[in-house]
């Protein structure tokens, strides 16, 4: 596990030498610039894209899958519905204190 963390590093600076090999090889362009025409003649790429120079190393600690298991449980219950003096007791007539704004349809 080192030494390929060690290679990686070291390949990585070898490569830097290729791309300055590569820079010093190449013809120099001088260009002529007329100020009432554009001449486009030829294109400069220099926006390659170098997978070996963009290579870098990240901090990543897997985080293990969790699965849940839900269960259903039905707890039978018995409903009654029965009418009560007491409840009805205590409630006379609507409070008007409760009441909401009067609802209009434009």
């Amino acid at each position: 596990m080192g030494l390929m963390i060690l290679f990686a590093i070291f390949f990585q600076s070898v490569h830097s030498f290729e791309h300055l090999a590569k820079q010093f090889s190449e013809k120099k362009c001088h260009h002529i610039y007329h100020n009432h025409k554009t001449e486009v003649t030829h294109g400069h790429d220099g926006l390659e894209k170098c997978f070996v120079c963009e290579f870098a190393f990240s901090s990543y600690t897997p985080t293990p899958i969790k699965s849940f298991e839900f269960r259903k449980t039905e707890v039978p219950t018995s409903y009654t519905f029965s009418y009560s003096k007491e409840i009805t007791q205590k409630f006379r007539g609507s409070l008007f204190s409760l009441r909401g704004p009067p609802y209009f349809i434009v």
